[in-house]
């Protein structure tokens, strides 16, 4: 019978404690105005260490950037890739000379399904010219703290 107990405190645990949980909201359609597409790819999954000027020391040379078409509804399987480049050993990217337009930017890091994130990115001369692009994929955590940053220095 104790058994049974335990079983039954435990799951009334799991229930009081997964409905209190709550997902981070990312805006969807906020678009980083750049003049180009190119910069350096950070991040680490570095648990109780998490501090961001720690995670952004790391660079991610295993990452696999791709450009697409914006278009709503977006859906990514639905748009049209512009470019696929792979981050060189320093985290480094460039996309080089791209048409003003809206891009989806999708990074994925091999061997973590943490890492990685979708960023809406609008190309256009109407702001101050990029110098350079530094991305967190670092992840976020349930508190909705940590990664998925996008920093970009003006010239």
């Amino acid at each position: 019978m104790n058994g049974i107990n335990r079983v039954r405190q435990i799951l009334l645990l799991l229930t009081v404690f997964t409905g209190v949980s709550q997902g981070c909201t990312l805006a969807v359609g906020n678009f980083h105005q750049v003049t180009s597409i190119h910069g350096r790819i950070v991040g680490k999954n570095l648990g109780l260490l998490d501090f961001r000027w720690l995670r952004q020391s790391f660079s991610v040379s295993d990452a696999t950037a791709t450009l697409y078409e914006y278009h709503a509804p977006e859906k990514i399987g639905d748009l049209k890739a512009v470019a696929v480049i792979q981050t060189d050993s320093h985290g480094n990217f460039n996309f080089g000379s791209l048409p003003n337009g809206h891009y989806v930017l999708n990074i994925t890091v091999r061997n973590s399904d943490r890492m990685g994130g979708v960023f809406y990115v609008e190309v256009t001369t109407a702001t101050k010219a990029t110098k350079n692009i530094t991305i967190d994929v670092s992840p976020i955590h349930p508190d909705c703290k940590g990664g998925h940053e996008f920093i970009e220095t003006k010239a």
